[in-house]
């Protein structure tokens, strides 16, 4: 701040706190704001004391920070008499540019904190091979939309272990099982998140049906050519559970076709290669045109593994990832299995 030719203080905000750029002030830069504060309060109060006590802090604090800004500035902001506390002419001046530097600084200081907690910056999204693209791909959208400043990137990753390796912030897979049941630990210092159990289902497609018949029980699936998956911890789902009205079958069967990923397994299945066994989100469209039908529909097939989302345990959470992890869970909702199928 300084005295212009007219006898004004300048109200160019920089030209305000030039006096934070001096390297012998009284005021130093990270008290400042609190001793123009103090001053303000001075003013508003009519007094050091009330100042101090709307402030929960010492008077002779207050006293302090107001004779270290006369000094720097080299002018009397009070008319000090015994009785009243009397603004001079350039306190005036120095008290309405104050305000409004106080006010700028406040906005300026809420407007950072708004935008941190905004939901915004680059977030690495990897894809194990059993999440389906599809399902994450028609999710994007609607995300973007809502959170715009948050940019995407989408990576294939086989093992959890790359994530933070790669800079990947999030995992989504299914939760692996193991095939005589067990989940397969994850390594320490991650979250593991259920976001959605679908129902699984058996299916294949109306050419393949046509040439090698319908099965009618589980038992059947013995004469088919059923595809097995390969899990990415390499554990081949090559047993499948049924029940029926209290019923259970289980079903191990010798496959001639094994596949990694549930992409792959789903093209299998459209390209009449055999029966095939997936979560209902990877093929539902696929249901709909009738490029696969459903075998066994009145047996339901157990074991659904939900799918997860994986990320590094940090406080606090980046607002971009809980925004991302916590609208997929809402947006598969209805994806989910009832409890009661849930095995």
């Amino acid at each position: 701040m300084r005295l212009g030719q007219n006898g004004s203080f300048s109200h160019d905000i920089n030209d305000n706190l030039a006096i934070i750029a001096q390297a012998d002030l009284g005021v130093r830069m990270h008290t400042l704001p609190q001793a123009m504060n103090m001053f303000v309060r001075a003013v508003e109060t009519n007094s050091f004391v009330g100042a101090a006590r709307s402030l929960l802090i010492d008077p002779a604090a207050v006293s302090r920070a107001i004779k270290a800004l006369e000094t720097d500035l080299g002018v009397l902001l009070f008319a000090r008499s015994t009785r009243t506390l009397k603004l001079t002419a350039e306190g005036a001046r120095f008290h309405r540019d104050c305000v409004q530097i106080l006010k700028k600084l406040e906005q300026a200081t809420q407007q950072f904190r708004a935008n941190r907690a905004m939901p915004h910056g680059r977030l690495k999204v990897g894809m194990g091979l059993g999440m389906s693209r599809r399902l994450l791909l028609h999710a994007i959208p609607p995300f973007q939309k809502q959170y715009p400043d948050v940019e995407i990137i989408l990576l294939s990753i086989d093992e959890v272990a790359q994530i933070g390796d790669k800079g990947v912030d999030v995992l989504l897979r299914p939760r692996s099982l193991r095939q005589r049941g067990g989940q397969h630990p994850e390594p320490q210092g991650l979250v593991v998140r259920k976001l959605v159990q679908a129902r699984l289902v058996v299916c294949a497609s109306p050419e393949y049906l046509d040439r090698a018949g319908t099965p009618g029980v589980p038992a059947d699936l013995l004469r088919h050519t059923c595809i097995a998956h390969v899990t990415l911890e390499r554990d081949l789902q090559d047993e499948w559970p049924f029940v029926k009205s209290q019923v259970r079958q289980k079903v191990k069967f010798v496959s001639k076709l094994l596949l990694q990923g549930v992409d792959a397994l789903r093209e299998a299945g459209v390209a009449g290669c055999g029966i095939i066994r997936l979560s209902a989100w990877n093929i539902e469209d696929d249901l709909r045109s009738r490029k696969l039908v459903r075998v066994l529909p009145d047996w339901e097939c157990t074991g659904a593994t939900p799918l997860v989302a994986i990320y590094r345990k940090t406080r606090p959470m980046p607002p971009q990832l809980s925004a991302f992890v916590g609208y997929l869970s809402e947006a598969f909702r209805h994806h989910n299995l009832p409890a009661t199928l849930v095995r």
